[in-house]
């Protein structure tokens, strides 16, 4: 199921981005931001995830 992003769902998707950095391609970044951070540097109405029912992961963003 596709939904809006809650501020809870940070800890899923930071993982996310956490893997993007140690693979060095995904951005200039060196270690992952606060939520509080990355919350102030994006747009903040097209956020969306998709969300998999009884999946201990369940979290992926939707790009």
């Amino acid at each position: 199921m596709i939904r809006e992003m809650r501020d809870e769902d940070w800890g899923s998707i930071s993982e996310i981005y956490k893997q993007g950095l140690e693979e060095g391609t995904s951005t200039f970044n060196t270690e992952c931001p606060s939520f509080t951070e990355w919350n102030e540097g994006h747009v903040k109405n097209c956020r969306f995830v998709f969300e998999e029912e009884g999946k201990e992961n369940n979290i992926l963003p939707v790009v």
